[in-house]
């Protein structure tokens, strides 16, 4: 958590910001340049008079700021050294720079817009002495979002090809899509897969590419392939309750006891076995389970014998 300025640097930031607020401003009521710099009325008089008391070395007359404010309206004159914006810290240009990259991305077929972007982008680049390109860009890109919103308005199929952490593998499928929805920050694709004939959930961010099929026929099946059919294992929890219910999605689980789970993928099951590291033993199929063995085996080969 980043730490809290002290007040009085909070304080000398908001004069600083006050001298070329009110030159742009000029004649702006006391209550409204109040709200604008969210503090009270009189904390804002108690600013005014300070800043009547700032000005040039000499301090006379003739340097101090024309500052009148009596009238409940706010003028100022002979500030020509502190109207302009005060200069931006580093962290303030960082999210700038931040903030600019998004505004790119969203825009990827505006050239006038990029052009700007990369102009200010370089100049505030070159403020902060940083030569680096600083990206906020969204995992998903908007034209892979907008390719899928188009597709789910016309009704098309879309043929995809998707990453699956659990396998490590890239597949190409043909899906009909359904509906776009968020959960927890990250954006699912809900649609029937002609590949796997059943109804599967697709993190955008995973989608490689994705194009628009040929193919017409919008048919879902109601038989699901043998390879990708969801199918029953039975596992046993040992130790770490608490963490092996929450990566198996059981709530009631007992410990030392038969319990079924569900999934679609053998993968999943392996690598969420192995990663339970003995907290949870798979009983059930036995052919899966003879393969985590035969893989704990490989890997346990590689150690030299002592």
């Amino acid at each position: 958590m980043a730490k809290a300025k002290p007040a009085p640097i909070i304080h000398t930031e908001r004069l600083l910001a006050l001298v070329p607020y009110i030159s742009a401003n000029q004649g702006i009521a006391i209550a409204d340049l109040a709200k604008a710099f969210d503090v009270t009325t009189s904390q804002m008089s108690a600013d005014l008079t300070t800043l009547w008391m700032c000005g040039l070395p000499g301090y006379t007359a003739l340097e101090l700021m024309d500052l009148s404010f009596e009238s409940g309206f706010v003028t100022i004159r002979n500030a020509p050294t502190l109207k302009s914006p005060r200069t931006l810290s580093s962290e303030e240009i960082i999210s700038l720079l931040l903030g600019l990259d998004l505004v790119r991305e969203s825009l990827p077929n505006n050239e006038d817009i990029a052009s700007k972007v990369q102009t200010l982008s370089q100049r505030l680049s070159e403020k902060v002495g940083m030569n680096a390109t600083f990206r906020a860009a969204d995992p998903v890109s908007s034209a892979l979002r907008a390719q899928i919103e188009q597709s789910l308005h016309k009704q098309v199929n879309l043929e995809i090809s998707y990453h699956s952490l659990y396998s490590d593998s890239f597949t190409e499928r043909e899906i009909t899509p359904l509906e776009l929805r968020t959960e927890d920050g990250v954006e699912y694709l809900f649609a029937y897969c002609h590949s796997a004939c059943a109804f599967r959930v697709f993190r955008l961010e995973r989608i490689q590419s994705l194009k628009v099929s040929s193919n017409t026929q919008k048919v879902i099946s109601r038989e699901a392939s043998s390879e990708n059919a969801e199918f029953a294992s039975h596992i046993s929890i040992n130790s770490r309750a608490r963490l092996m219910k929450e990566r198996f999605g059981l709530d009631n689980a007992p410990v030392n006891e038969k319990v079924q789970i569900q999934s679609f993928s053998r993968q999943w099951i392996i690598r969420s076995v192995f990663a339970s590291s003995g907290s949870a033993v798979l009983l059930e199929p036995g052919d899966l389970a003879l393969e985590i063995a035969k893989k704990a085996q490989l890997i346990l080969d590689r150690y030299p014998a002592h």
